[in-house]
This record gives structure tokens, sequence and C-alpha cells, in this order.
């Protein structure tokens, strides 16, 4: 049975009586948190870290210098190499640095060799390739280094970020003699991290590719210019965001793999501003999670019975419907627009709140398994509104104060 449904009674009926055609103060006057299973309690409180700031290049300071340089480098991130190309490059690298006796000779002598030898020629950005044919742009170069290095045990990970005024570049940081070190071999340079002056406004890293901290069952990494959660290992079946780590506040709650099958709720404080800007991690990496609870004090992000709203002045729009929630109960939207909801595969009903008014063609597409949308009189319903749902799909009108339970099949 759909827990949420399980809820309805009472609740619905406050809940209806208490909307109005302000969307807004519909909102914030609802239903209160205790009747819909949230326990206030269990919001990460603030325990006063502050968020990154100053420039990008600042920004990447303070999280390194936060870190363990061996245990935040001790993986391949995302570098595509085979365990025998690897070999391959390691042997070659062997015989490259047999006569160096520290790992800032190591790292001086392969970031020579990759300058003198790689031909800025777009090709294979994977290292083997730009090993083997000797050409790639700057992430070609930049992975082949961090091969390189990683190969003798000399603290290496790869950013991404902005080249100033040129545009997407990718680089090195690179640790020896206790210090960490820009380095950029597609244009051979390197700066001691300190050195703002040096960098800051040309090179703007944007994240790395590496697990900077593992903390209470988190992974935090550096991602869209945020302290990122990109896994969670918990046991919970409520799992509550940290509000910070090492001292510092975490922004971004996006996470790169699935995260533990057992968490089916998220409680997220005041201090998540996002879940991605290129895609929602969520949305693929989650997949048991049914409802998520934002703190009312958080200024980017709102939560309504269990999906996730960005905030916008006094708009609010749809950001995030859980994996495993069956039924989505909308807030007041004045018009639901094309595509607020796409390509949802769990979702197998819908409820319009009073307060909605139009909604557009298209607004519900591709959404294979939803049958049913229970919609207040007098909302206007385009013809294709619903498009690619459940073929047995069906419209229902009425004031919705008695709701039946819905069923998964």
């Amino acid at each position: 049975m759909n827990r949420l449904l399980s809820l309805f009674g009472a609740s619905l009926l406050l809940f209806f009586s208490a909307c109005t055609n302000d969307a807004v103060e519909s909102f914030q006057n609802t239903v209160s948190d205790e009747e819909n299973g949230v326990t206030r309690s269990l919001f990460a409180e603030d325990d006063g870290a502050p968020r990154l700031s100053g420039s990008l290049a600042e920004q990447a300071s303070e999280l390194l210098l936060a870190a363990d340089p061996y245990e935040c480098t001790d993986t391949m991130g995302r570098v595509n190499i085979t365990p025998e190309q690897y070999a391959e490059i390691k042997s070659f690298t062997d015989k490259l640095v047999a006569d160096c006796t520290s790992h800032f000779q190591i790292y001086r002598t392969c970031f020579d060799w990759v300058v003198q030898n790689i031909s800025y020629i777009p090709s294979d950005n994977d290292p083997y390739p730009v090993f083997i044919n000797r050409k790639g742009i700057c992430q070609g170069y930049a992975n082949l280094l961090f091969v390189m290095l990683h190969s003798q045990n000399v603290p290496v990970l790869i950013t991404n970020g902005y080249l100033n005024p040129i545009g997407g570049h990718a680089w090195n940081y690179v640790y020896f003699n206790d210090k960490w070190y820009v380095s950029d071999p597609t244009n051979n340079t390197m700066s001691a991290m300190w050195r703002f002056d040096n960098y800051k406004n040309t090179l703007m890293p944007y994240s790395f590719d590496a697990v900077l901290y593992k903390e209470n069952g988190c992974s935090f990494d550096f991602n869209e210019r945020h302290l990122n959660i990109c896994k969670i290992e918990s046991g919970e079946e409520a799992f509550v965001v940290p509000f910070s780590v090492r001292g510092i506040r975490v922004t971004s709650l996006n996470p790169t793999v699935e995260i533990s099958p057992n968490i089916r709720q998220l409680y997220i404080g005041k201090n998540i501003e996002s879940f991605g800007e290129s895609y929602i991690g969520l949305n693929n990496n989650a997949p048991n999670v049914e409802y998520v609870h934002v703190d009312p004090e958080n200024p980017y992000l709102a939560s309504y019975l269990g999906a996730v709203y960005l905030r916008s002045g006094e708009e609010f729009q749809l950001h995030y419907i859980p994996a495993s929630m069956k039924c989505l109960e909308l807030m007041p939207i004045r018009t639901i627009y094309k595509n607020m909801v796409y390509r949802n595969n769990g979702i197998e009903s819908v409820i319009i709140a009073p307060g909605t008014k139009v909604i557009e063609d298209w607004a519900f597409e591709n959404c294979p398994n939803l049958k049913v949308a229970y919609i207040p009189e007098g909302v206007e319903v385009s013809k294709n509104a619903f498009y690619l749902v459940h073929p047995n799909f069906t419209i229902v009108r009425g004031d919705y104060t008695n709701i039946p339970q819905i069923k998964a099949d």
C-alpha cells in the first residue's frame, strides 16, 4: 500500500481546506510535518561551518588542505584504463624515473616528458591512446600525467574547470615536498597552490576526479563548484544528510554511485543548495528512496509531501520525485508546464491540488505507469497534458476529500 496515501483521511481534509489560489501561501500553510511523518529533530543542525568562499582556486585549496593527500588519490577515479595498459605505462615510467630520488624529481621528469612528447591534436583522450599515439587535448594530457605519477605513488588528481579566456580545461593537482602544486601540462605551467595570484584568474576548477573525504557513512567530492556528497553507505532507513565535514559546509547532494538500498527517506538541512546542475544524481542512484524532507529554513529547496521543489523567490518548481514514490501529490501550482514530470517510471497516480488553473500539453510525458490523475473541477486540462502514460490512464474529477487508497500492482 502506498504509505503516503495511508495518511489521507484528516490530513487531506486539512490540506485542501487550507489551499487558496496563492501557491506560496498554500505551500506554507498546509499539512504539518508531524502529520506527514516528518521528524523535525532529524534535520542536521547548523554547526556554524562556512560554505566554500573566495575564488574557485581558493576553494579548491581549502578542500585539498583539509584532505589526506594519499587517501584522496588512492583510486583511479574515472580514468578509463585496463590493468594491462596501466602496467605498460608503469613499466615505461619506471625506467623513465629510475634515477630520481624524490617525488619532486619524479614529478618533474614525468611532467617534462608529457609536455615534450604529446602533441595537442584532438584524439582519444584516454591515457593509453594518448601514450601510444602521442597526441591528445587537455584532458588527455592530464589523464596521462595522472597515470604516470599514480604508478609511482606520487599523489595526483585530475581537475576539470575553466581556462580563462579560452574555455573548458583539464589539469592536475600534485602533492610533493609536503605541499600541493597546480600543474597544467597542456600549457607547460606549474605553480605552488597557495600562490593564487599566479593562476586564480586563469585556472578555475569546477570539480575534482577524486573522493576527498570519507566520514559518517558518506563520501565527499568537489563537484560543480560544491562540496558534494557523492556516496552514501548507511543501514538507516531515514538518513540525515550532514551539515558539514572537516569544518566546511556541505552544499550539494549529487551521488555518483548508487546509495545504500536501505535508505527510504532523506532528511536535508538548510545547507544543501543543489542536487546537481547537469543531471540529478538522485534520479539514477537512489532507487529505493520514497520521501525527501527539506528543512523549512532551506533558502534553495523545499519539500512537499516527499517531493522536492526549487525555490525562486515566491515561485516553486518541481525538481525531484523520489524513485520509489508511487503517488505524487503536487503542491498548488497555478500552471503545470510542459515536461514538469518527464520520463518517470515510478509514479502510478498524481493528485493535482486546488489552486492549479491549467495543465499544459505534455506536462506529464513518458510516464508509462501513470494510471490515474485526480484533478479538481475547473482545472483546464490540455489535450496532450498526459502523453505516453499507461494505456488505461484515466482522469478523475472531484473535490478529493475522500480519495480511496491506491495500491501498487
